[in-house]
């Protein structure tokens, strides 16, 4: 467990940039550092591995003051990813895995088979260890980083918007390989991060900081998404917060119509290929056999909010539901994905850590559950587009789940 208790740092002209901050990151969890720039958020990471040193107060690191520890025996012991990967230009990619094994005094076989099971872990090709830096792309540096902070399986893993250089899908992807390493390694993270979509969906327990490092809210990320401490924090969200809170809640929960029923809706008709897997919507007033893309989602890996965004995208007005093999099991219309929110609805998210007001330095952190509403990695979908195939069996025409 990490713990700040009374956490200061201020500057020598006297700037303040963290004042007496309390707080407790607790251990095989996420805990994301959220807010403007200028809050403090890099100031108190870079206090758990001393390259801040605090002015007042002290950093605990399993009940032991850092300030006690020697700062590059202390590092050696702490994973730390950041912004730009910060490789080693002149060092292929196993040797940069590798840097601190050589530190700590692996023999130089050890290192590198280490490195190697690391880069199988974060998903890069063998092939990769050969490379330099400047050979590879940024969402495969920033795995390489991860894979480097990795590298002598540290207890703790400090990263500085690690993802916030890369392109929105890469981003999405190194986030969903964070969430698979973290269920198997099950490391005290400090994640640093201005996006707050990043902050819930990467987070087991969110702090909100305002100004010289002050924390708003302390909370788990449905908790805060759905009861903000007050009007700062609630603009700090956004507008949007509830469709985010959507990204939170599990698919597994919406009522399908079943294939028979489901493949009819209004004027349009599901056309299906021989493994009985989604073609497109055909328009059947229409002239053309025209097809239509026929949006997705996967209710045992994807969210209510990607179920949603596949209804509103279909021309039928209803997402198509998929098992693993890509497979149609039903259909789902914009309301009933919508009736999944209710409260007796399966899939609502557990309880997990709060801490609301103004005021709240305090950790809900040790005794709270891990969060359980994250959803599974999700799958592949197949191709929503593609040739001419049988329609649909002939079902139910009603529309009223769902029409043009």
């Amino acid at each position: 467990m990490i713990r700040f208790e009374g956490a200061g740092m201020r500057h020598p002209d006297g700037t303040i940039a963290v004042e007496g901050l309390d707080l407790e990151v607790p251990t095989g969890r996420i805990t994301v550092l959220v807010g403007p720039s200028g809050c403090g958020k890099t100031t108190l990471l870079r206090m758990v591995n001393r390259m801040v040193e605090p002015t007042s107060g002290r950093v605990l690191l399993d009940d032991t003051d850092v300030a006690e520890l020697e700062p590059a025996k202390l590092r050696r012991g702490i994973g730390y990813v950041i912004q730009q990967a910060g490789l080693f230009p002149h060092r292929k990619v196993i040797d940069n895995i590798a840097t601190v094994p050589y530190l700590l005094g692996w023999d130089r076989k050890k290192a590198r088979a280490r490195a190697a099971e690391l880069l199988e872990l974060v998903g890069l090709a063998p092939e990769t260890a050969k490379r330099y830096p400047f050979q590879l792309s940024g969402g495969q540096q920033q795995r390489v980083g991860v894979a480097r902070a990795l590298a002598a399986d540290p207890p703790v893993l400090l990263m500085d918007e690690p993802f916030s250089a890369v392109d929105p899908v890469v981003r999405a992807g190194l986030q969903e390989e964070l969430l698979r390493l973290q269920s198997e390694l099950h490391k005290t993270v400090l994640f640093v991060t201005h996006d707050i979509e990043e902050a819930v969906r990467l987070g087991d327990q969110v702090v909100v900081l305002r100004e010289h490092g002050r924390i708003a809210q302390l909370a788990d990320p449905h908790t805060l998404l759905t009861t903000p401490a007050d009007e700062g924090v609630a603009a700090f969200l956004g507008r949007d917060r509830g469709l985010r809170g959507l990204a939170l809640r599990p698919a597994s929960g919406v009522r399908l119509r079943p294939v028979g029923d489901g493949l009819r809706y209004g004027g349009w008709e599901l056309a299906l290929d021989d493994g009985h897997r989604p073609i497109g919507w055909i328009d059947r007033d229409a002239v053309t056999a025209e097809l239509h893309p026929a949006a997705a989602f996967r209710p045992d890996a994807d969210t209510l909010r990607t179920a949603l965004d596949a209804a509103v995208l279909s021309p039928a007005g209803v997402a198509v539901a998929l098992d693993a093999e890509g497979r149609v099991t039903g259909t789902a219309s914009r309301e009933a994905v919508l009736a999944a929110l209710r409260p007796d609805a399966s899939g609502s998210p557990a309880a997990g850590p709060s801490a609301t007001g103004p005021s709240a330095t305090g950790s809900p952190a040790a005794d709270a559950p891990v969060r359980t509403d994250k959803p599974p990695a999700a799958g592949g979908h197949p191709d929503d587009t593609g040739g001419p195939g049988r329609t649909g069996s002939t079902g139910s025409t009603d529309g009223a789940d769902g029409g043009r």
